[in-house]
């Protein structure tokens, strides 16, 4: 059941990017005919990949290369070590991957935002998708020449008896595959940048009007019409040290403009539910020797976060809204998480059932059934799909919600 549950929290990002997708080619057929989409596509590959956008691509891709080069140097001088320190760096260093991925899904998709702001949904989805193919680029510029090396010569490389042959540099290969899992957020977030374009009909004259746009377009519904007046009179300042201060101020306002209402009852009912269901899961999987708890930690938790995203994401027709509530909420089912599995963890060690994550071998006392609880590299596991829950949930609460009519009761 909660593999299922984690699989829908998944599956909803790049089910949403299809359904944009198939959207806007239907609307690009209905407004000029099929026979026009080889040129839209051209245009828009133009203008995505027009200054300053390939210069970025090309920094981007130096920079993952760098990246790459210097965590792979850490990783083999410290792989070794990890278990001397308690810490399996192999699982830690997928995880940290995973959580990478992500992070680069969501750069992408901020990027693609901002340039389909002045150029349109085509030129901001194609940027995005490029800035993930010159991170992958990068990343495997710098790690095939490792790679062959380990090839050719795998005694020269630190030995880890839980490994198989060949495994060791597996979690830079996972990171490698586990950016396809951040494709759908370019086109995600090319879609809700281009929708500004269409709502104000023209295109920023400057960066500090991108900036304050970019900041502003995305305000839960009560704040849209500040965050208009706030455009309006930057468009009213023509001095360029007065506009950017204007700016500077308007969008750090922006940003901490407050919590959408019912953050703290959102997160309250999180915390309940999540800490009421990991009593049950605990118990019920001791009772029944089903195993740990791994898999409740990852997918109830998800699905709440996603439902509490979407609904409020909805409700405010704000994609920052929903993640903002949605992190806040995550923080809070954090805190139920170990504040019942740390006691459970001991209940489990001293019935000598084994360890509360995934129910294997016995843990020798209850301070090991306790730090297994605070693995960090389960807790960072949490962290990538609660996030992607949470994502999830808020792009699909702002595609719906921007479909109701603007004032429309909720």
């Amino acid at each position: 059941m909660f593999a299922f549950l984690l699989f829908l929290v998944i599956l909803a990002p790049p089910v949403l990017a299809i359904v944009v997708l198939a959207v806007r080619l239907r609307d690009a057929v209905r407004r000029g005919g099929a026979r026009t989409l080889p040129a839209r596509t051209r245009a828009a590959w133009r203008q995505g990949t027009r200054r300053p956008v390939w210069p970025a691509l090309l920094a981007v891709v130096a920079g993952a290369g760098l990246l790459t080069l210097g965590l792979e140097r850490l990783y083999l001088a410290t792989v070794a070590d990890g278990p001397g320190w308690g810490v399996d760096v192999v699982l830690l260093t997928i995880a940290l991957g995973l959580l990478g991925a992500i992070v680069c899904g969501g750069l992408a998709g901020l990027g693609a935002a901002t340039v389909a702001r002045v150029r349109g949904f085509g030129a901001g989805g194609i940027a995005g998708l490029l800035a993930l193919v010159a991170v992958a680029a990068g990343t495997a510029a710098a790690h095939l020449p490792l790679r062959a090396a380990y090839r050719a010569d795998p005694g020269s490389f630190p030995a880890i008896a839980n490994l198989g042959d060949g495994d060791l540099l597996a979690p830079f290969e996972i990171f490698l595959a586990v950016l396809i899992w951040a494709l759908p957020w370019p086109v995600l977030g090319a879609a809700l940048g281009a929708r500004a374009v269409t709502a104000d009909r023209s295109a920023p004259r400057d960066v500090w009007q991108l900036l304050l746009d970019m900041t502003t377009a995305d305000l839960p519904e009560h704040r849209a019409a500040w965050g208009a007046a706030l455009r309006a009179e930057l468009a009213a300042i023509d001095p360029r040290p007065e506009r950017r201060r204007f700016a500077l101020g308007g969008a750090w306002a922006a940003v901490r403009s407050g919590r959408p209402r019912g953050t703290w009852l959102a997160a309250a009912v999180v915390a309940v539910a999540v800490a009421v269901g990991n009593f049950a899961a605990s118990r019920w999987s001791l009772t029944h020797d089903r195993g740990g708890v791994l898999d409740f930690w990852l997918a109830f938790p998800s699905v709440l976060l996603l439902a509490v995203a979407f609904v409020t994401a909805w409700r405010s027709r704000s994609f920052g809204s929903g993640m903002r509530t949605g992190a806040l909420s995550g923080l809070a089912a954090m805190v139920a998480v170990l504040a019942v599995s740390i006691p459970e963890a001991v209940v489990w060690a001293n019935r000598q059932a084994g360890y509360l994550s995934t129910g294997d071998a016995v843990p020798p006392s209850w301070q090991s059934a306790v730090l297994d609880v605070l693995r960090l590299d389960f807790l960072v596991v949490m962290v990538v799909f609660w996030l992607v829950g949470t994502a999830g949930g808020a792009a699909l609460g702002t595609a719906f919600g921007r479909r109701r009519p603007a004032g429309a009761s909720d």
